[in-house]
């Protein structure tokens, strides 16, 4: 058996700011600093055996104050990279809203069914994340690993693990430095915890996603 622990980024300014990040290297402020280190320290206690992490700043920096904590060296791969919305990369979510290629209600009732610029298509960015993480997973049967990226790629590698529809990717939120565990068995995959925030520094505000 193998777990797989999933850690979102710490928070950016664009996170506080309400902004589409995307692929858009943006690093973290003082508080995505703090995030990390309290999950670091978390993470510290638990039997994690290898760190892949996307080639984005504000993933990268916070699997490295990880990986300074636990000892443990850092893999960095862009099949781990947060989708690309491309002409939608730096607007607030309400100036998305404003556009013509962007629907709310959509987002929120239809996702696997929207088009997007840039990557295109959840489903696009699905098969380009779990080709990774499964190769991930064949390369290191029997250990721990500890996969830290972003909100959307986080949904659909939980989405893709426990074999569920697309159509829930909006029904759960991953919040800055939340810990989700699934359990990788020969035969069946099942969530052991999904955005546990109980470490993360409070009086940041929920922020919007799509």
């Amino acid at each position: 058996m193998s777990k797989i622990y999933l850690v979102r980024h710490g928070e950016t300014d664009w996170n506080r700011e309400d902004r589409c990040q995307g692929c858009l290297d943006i690093d973290l402020n003082s508080d995505g600093i703090k995030q990390a280190e309290v999950v670091a320290q978390r993470l510290s206690t638990e039997d994690i055996h290898l760190i892949y992490c996307s080639n984005l700043k504000r993933a990268y920096r916070t699997a490295e104050i990880i990986g300074q904590k636990t000892g443990l060296s850092i893999t960095k791969n862009e099949g781990l990279n947060e989708i690309h919305f491309g002409d939608w990369e730096g607007l607030t979510f309400g100036e998305m809203r404003n556009r013509p290629d962007y629907n709310y209600n959509d987002w929120r009732l239809s996702p696997h069914t929207v088009e997007f610029p840039g990557e295109g298509s959840l489903n696009n960015v699905q098969k380009r994340v779990m080709k990774y993480v499964d190769e991930i997973i064949s390369q290191n049967t029997g250990k721990n690993i500890l996969i830290v990226s972003h909100g959307g790629v986080i949904k659909l590698i939980v989405l893709g693990l426990l074999g569920i529809g697309l159509e829930a990717y909006t029904k759960f939120y991953i919040s800055n430095t939340s810990v989700s565990i699934i359990n990788v068995e020969k035969d069946r995959n099942y969530l052991r915890t999904l955005n546990d925030t109980c470490h993360v520094i409070t009086g940041a505000p929920k922020r919007n996603f799509f």
